[in-house]
């Protein structure tokens, strides 16, 4: 009996403990909400009028767009993804299109940290990609 009762309590234990270490989806926060622009980065001759830009919206949704050619947009849903390590946001689209940042080919994701300045920093960084997107007010 004393095993079983033991046994339950390691039971209870684990369960109440294993969700202080999972990633949390946090509620959105206000702030991100809106129009952010990609900083222009001189190293690659960028011309900021043709740099994409995204728009969050309050009902987790997003568009891209691409204004060089010929304003060209993409829409898919986001969430935000909050750690020990930071805050991601992930987005994803319904359908692959040649835009979407990503290193992995085929894949409809894309995934940004949020740095300590605030701005928005693409993971796709790591295939040689530029992407530095600041909150436009």
């Amino acid at each position: 009996m004393k095993k079983i009762g033991l046994l339950l309590v390691l039971f209870v234990s684990l369960v109440s403990c294993s969700k202080d270490h999972e990633d949390e989806k946090v509620s959105v926060n206000s702030e991100y909400y809106g129009k952010w622009v990609r900083a222009s980065n001189p190293a690659y001759n960028s011309i900021p009028t043709l740099e994409p830009y995204y728009v969050f919206k309050e009902n987790k949704t997003f568009v891209k767009t691409i204004p060089n050619e010929k304003n060209a947009s993409f829409s898919g849903t986001f969430e935000i993804v909050k750690d020990d390590k930071g805050t991601y946001f992930v987005l994803t689209y319904p359908s692959k299109n040649d835009w979407i940042s990503t290193c992995i080919s085929g894949t409809l994701m894309e995934a940004f940290t949020l740095n300590e300045y605030g701005n928005l920093v693409d993971q796709a960084g790591m295939c040689d990609r530029y992407g530095l997107f600041i909150k436009q007010k």
